[in-house]
């Protein structure tokens, strides 16, 4: 597809579990080098948008195509050229930080894995903890190896659930500068997260609240909506049952 497409054009798309539906219109149009957070409340559809996108659910209703593929296909090719980090890590927690990525490189088929696994060790600064199995890594190290195992193929789509959860302010910071440098790249990301502050960092943010999906809109834009001076205080006043 060419880089001057949307890598993701989705409209009105919703999913139910059973008679429960968990989310419901979510509409993005997500150009080569854009950031877009999903902001909301536990259990508001932001990890089963997620899933959609990744190709891992198949939406009950809407319509669009992510990465030139339809929305509704569940299709590995898809899942191949996606990032999708979730919310709890997922490598192998017997390998070592080394036997990890050269998995996830041979999973994806790189030519010269070695070479590969190297310069991602590198340029996210793992050499220290490469010969550390998974498991006895600290939840810092961990979420870092998450975050470069996802990049290892250099997916032009990154699907990132919390990326930066318990982990301490400078690794947090690493991981924002990273993909602020990805995005001058021309890699996109939709970053599902609970900080709000970090969430006013996204030009662009979807919000939801009861399921029901808002945006795309800028933060600032909810932040006057609401009449706060927050993100974090707009998201708390316009949750359902909040106090006016």
């Amino acid at each position: 597809m060419s880089m001057a497409e949307p890598l993701i054009d989705v409209a009105g798309l919703a999913k139910s579990y059973g008679s429960r539906t968990v989310v419901r219109d979510v509409t993005l149009r997500l150009m080569p080098g854009a950031i877009v957070g999903l902001v909301g409340a536990n259990g508001g559809g932001k990890t089963t948008t997620l899933r959609m996108f990744a190709g891992l659910l198949r939406p009950d209703q809407g319509a669009g195509s992510v990465l030139g593929d339809d929305i509704r296909s569940t299709a590995a090719a898809r899942r191949a050229r996606v990032g999708y980090m979730p919310q709890r890590l997922s490598l192998y927690p017997e390998l070592t930080v080394a036997e990890n990525l050269r998995f996830r490189a041979d999973v994806h088929g790189l030519v010269n894995a070695r070479d590969h696994v190297a310069a991602t060790a590198a340029r996210w600064g793992l050499d220290p903890v490469l010969a550390t199995r998974f498991e006895r890594l600290s939840g810092g190290w961990g979420r870092r190896v998450q975050f470069a195992a996802t990049m290892l193929h250099a997916p032009p789509l990154l699907l990132l659930d919390e990326p930066t959860a318990g982990l301490d302010v400078v690794t947090r910071t690493d991981i924002w500068r990273w993909l602020i440098e990805l995005a001058g790249r021309g890699h996109s990301a939709v970053i599902a997260t609970h900080d709000l502050a970090e969430a006013e960092r996204c030009p662009i943010i979807l919000h939801y609240r009861d399921g029901q999906v808002e945006g795309p809109i800028a933060p600032s834009e909810l932040i006057e909506k609401s009449r706060t001076a927050t993100l974090e205080a707009a998201v708390a006043a316009l949750a359902p049952g909040a106090k006016p």
